[in-house]
């Protein structure tokens, strides 16, 4: 029995994958696949032994279309700035990076009683990351949603850069406060733990109004990735 068959046969990923493809990036990189890890819009994420590491190793779903290379550039260009699981290797067809075995930023919030001091650095660094990110006009593209938050303390990682673009107006850092205090779950969850009062959060969202509007009228350092970008 082919050792891609358990997989060809997934019912959620079975017709999404080249699995010819995916077998000579696995046989020619000496990788073991251990599981699915899920799929998104546009590619198809395993599990997998690289190297003596675990890995996620992400391919192109074969009915949308194939942003890989370009993904791999910005998380080539973010892990620079200490943002992102450390990427190892990455071509039009695959893109091999750190497993970061965590919780998602909605799983953290969902649990019982919750340490105030341990979630303040939790949302300082997602606020400081997404800082960076703006500062080298680098916007991750879906911050907002939280399930691209990997906590796994005392690190928390941004995770997923395949809708991430360079050179447009980031929002990285706007998305995340509106995350932590707008009136979602993770909006009021993140009140109650933190004791923030309507009008202090009201407070807070005016700030990022205006924190918006500057970000579009002020000048923003040239990320190094649009030359690379621009020169393919």
């Amino acid at each position: 029995m082919d050792y891609l068959d358990r997989f060809k046969e997934h019912k959620v990923i079975g017709k999404l994958v080249n699995w010819r493809r995916l077998e000579d990036i696995v046989d020619s990189h000496n990788i073991e696949l251990l599981d699915v890890l899920g799929k998104g819009h546009r590619g198809v994420v395993f599990k997998g032994i690289y190297r003596n590491r675990e890995v996620a190793i992400k391919v192109p779903r074969v009915d949308a279309k194939n942003t890989i290379y370009e993904e791999g550039l910005i998380l080539k260009e973010v892990n620079n700035l200490n943002i992102g699981p450390k990427l190892y290797i990455f071509s039009r067809d695959y893109l091999i990076m750190e497993y970061v075995k965590g919780i998602t930023l909605k799983e953290y919030i969902s649990r019982g009683e919750i340490d105030r001091e341990e979630y303040l650095h939790i949302i300082k660094e997602v606020l400081k990351q997404c800082l960076r990110l703006d500062i080298h006009r680098i916007d991750h593209g879906e911050i907002q949603g939280g399930k691209h938050i990997i906590i796994r303390y005392p690190q928390v990682y941004l995770i997923d850069f395949g809708s991430g673009k360079v050179g447009r107006t980031p929002c990285n850092f706007t998305s995340a406060v509106s995350l932590f205090f707008t009136r979602s779950y993770i909006g009021r969850r993140t009140c109650e733990v933190l004791n923030i009062s309507e009008m202090e959060r009201d407070i807070i969202m005016k700030f990022v109004k205006k924190y918006k509007k500057y970000i579009k009228d002020s000048y923003v350092v040239k990320s190094p990735i649009t030359r690379i970008s621009n020169s393919q």
